[in-house]
């Protein structure tokens, strides 16, 4: 009995191992709609403790039971570090919620893993019903099979949960503040040198009126001094001519 139920734990620990080792598929999803030509974005969860390394992508149709492989989107990822992937949604027919993707790893068919079907529109959004239904379960599953009339594209992206790198904002800030400080620096020393030159200008032509007025006051002070001089001589020689008639009457 103590065999068997070690037996019985040793094989959940194995498949609680299986199910934990590979990635699992978030977008797209049944509300999915992607209009033919715009991004496809592939999401899905890591897988960190297994060799999920040589990631494999293909766009599907088809039923559950049998699945119609249209394109290999890309083949390659590593799954251990890659999150995401995105590709253009190539032309179909019909244009219909009857595609979804494929996930293994190298091509391993023993260890498959796919999203829900999600939809492909024309370029005007349009779209139609699914042509079949299938009860899986006790669930009705919609589905299709639809055909490529284009080519998956080759333009795509990959992201991973790497960080990646960036400008710090406190860099940023700190390169802000010093070119608003030289800027500052530069707008003061500028007004500085204004003031002064205004200041030595005003200066000199204060002085240079200063130097004017006193020359006029000078000017004027030496015409004033000569005028009274020579006002007072003609008064001077006035009075001798007139007392020397005088005189002269008198001796008469």
């Amino acid at each position: 009995m103590f065999t068997k139920l070690t037996t019985l734990t040793a094989l959940l620990s194995l498949t609680s191992s299986v199910v934990n080792a590979i990635v699992t598929p978030t977008s797209p999803d049944g509300a999915t709609v992607v209009r033919v030509g715009q991004q496809i974005n592939a999401l899905w969860t890591a897988d960190t403790t297994d060799g999920w390394n040589n990631v494999e992508i293909q766009l599907m149709t088809g039923d559950n039971f049998n699945m119609v492989p249209l394109a290999t989107v890309v083949s390659g990822i590593d799954g251990t570090t890659a999150t995401s992937y995105s590709f253009a949604a190539p032309d179909v027919t019909p244009y219909s919620k009857i595609y979804f993707l494929q996930f293994s790893n190298g091509g391993n068919a023993t260890a498959l893993t796919w999203t829900t079907r999600f939809t492909i529109a024309g370029t005007d959004g349009s779209v139609t019903d699914p042509t079949n239904s299938t009860v899986y379960s006790g669930t009705t599953v919609q589905w299709g099979t639809g055909t490529l009339l284009s080519a998956v594209s080759s333009s795509n992206t990959t992201s991973s949960t790497a960080p990646s790198a960036a400008v710090s904002p406190s860099a940023s800030a700190s390169a802000d503040v010093f070119s608003a400080s030289a800027s500052s620096s530069t707008d003061s020393a500028a007004a500085s040198t204004s003031a002064s030159a205004s200041a030595s200008t005003w200066a000199s032509m204060s002085l240079s009126a200063s130097s004017t007025s006193a020359s006029a006051a000078a000017a004027a002070a030496t015409t004033s001094a000569r005028s009274s001089g020579a006002g007072r001589l003609e008064l001077g020689l006035g009075g001798l001519v007139v007392a020397g008639m005088m005189v002269f009457s008198a001796v008469l």
